[in-house]
């Protein structure tokens, strides 16, 4: 007659992913509100190199940080999502000579202007996402 003994390996599971607050699932509130375009609060360029690589440098602080941008392909438009939800716009559309080398972007550089646009206040990336029905 053999003694079993109830290990507690089962409930360990050391290569296991930790859950933390960002692998939630992220739901934009209905009551999420949409802000002025950027173009409207400050000076602002999108810039995008032959690679894919862009950014966005504008001039004055916006009202809330950036999460994730949205590139619209059918519509020309740039829209820029912050965490809580609030979207906002560029302001402009993107100029044909940019929209092809923009859709291999997977990501925009957020850079903040100071000091009467001499010096980086803030800069981070936001994930680009791309969207082309094809209307």
């Amino acid at each position: 007659m053999g003694v079993s003994m109830k290990t507690y390996d089962d409930d360990i599971d050391v290569l296991a992913k930790p859950v933390t607050a960002t692998d939630q699932k992220y739901v934009i509130p209905k009551d999420a509100a949409v802000l002025a375009p950027m173009a409207s609060l400050c000076e602002c360029e999108l810039l995008v190199n032959e690679d894919g690589q862009a950014m966005v440098i504008y001039t004055k602080p916006i009202p809330e940080a950036i999460q994730w941008a949205e590139y619209d392909m059918d519509l020309s438009l740039l829209t820029f999502v912050s965490w809580s939800g609030n979207t906002m716009e560029l302001g402009m559309k993107v100029h044909a000579p940019f929209r092809k080398y923009l859709r291999m972007a997977n990501e925009i550089m957020m850079i903040e202007l100071k000091d009467n646009n001499e010096k980086i206040a803030s800069i981070y990336p936001a994930k680009l996402m791309v969207r082309n029905i094809g209307i």
